[in-house]
């Protein structure tokens, strides 16, 4: 992608869709990841293992995604990512699951296995956010399926439930 300037993780502000995946869940799953397709600028914030990160510099909606993804979008309008990830179909996501959801559909639709996961995000300060919330864990593809199940398993308030689509 060509650029008009360079942009690093200091040119950027945070905002209120910055809160980052526990490392729990990367360790639970056991995967490294093609592609984080919603990573932050900062690499000093990233917590998933993967072997390429789209940041809101690149824009993940707007690139090619390649393989096994890893997708935790903003939430303030995670319809569009839902539908790319639908399209995909080969990664985990996870979404919000008390907040406006026009987009669950889509992603019931799509998802081979889902989980609720009970987590504290990260701030960007690195404090933890006071309140824990309750999420939804999407997996598309065999890969993933097995991942969430490992994820699933390690959540103490989840511990192992998961629901994995009639073959």
């Amino acid at each position: 992608m060509n650029q008009l300037f360079a942009v690093d993780a200091l040119d950027v502000a945070d905002t209120t869709d910055d809160y980052y995946t526990p490392r729990w869940i990367f360790d639970a799953a056991g995967l490294m990841f093609d592609m984080d397709v919603a990573a932050p600028i900062d690499p000093d914030r990233r917590t998933c293992p993967s072997r390429r990160y789209l940041t809101p510099v690149e824009d993940g909606l707007s690139h090619p995604w390649q393989g096994l993804v890893w997708m935790n979008p903003p939430y303030s309008g995670p319809g569009r990512w839902v539908e790319r990830f639908a399209v995909h179909g080969c990664g985990l996501a996870l979404l919000p699951a008390a907040r406006d959801t026009r987009w669950l559909g889509v992603l019931l639709g799509c998802a081979d296995a889902l989980t609720l996961v009970s987590l504290h995000f990260h701030k960007p300060d690195g404090s933890i956010a006071s309140a824990r919330y309750l999420h939804i864990l999407a997996a598309c593809g065999p890969v993933a399926v097995e991942a969430l199940s490992r994820v699933a398993t390690a959540d103490k308030y989840v511990r192992g439930a998961y629901h994995v689509r009639p073959g």
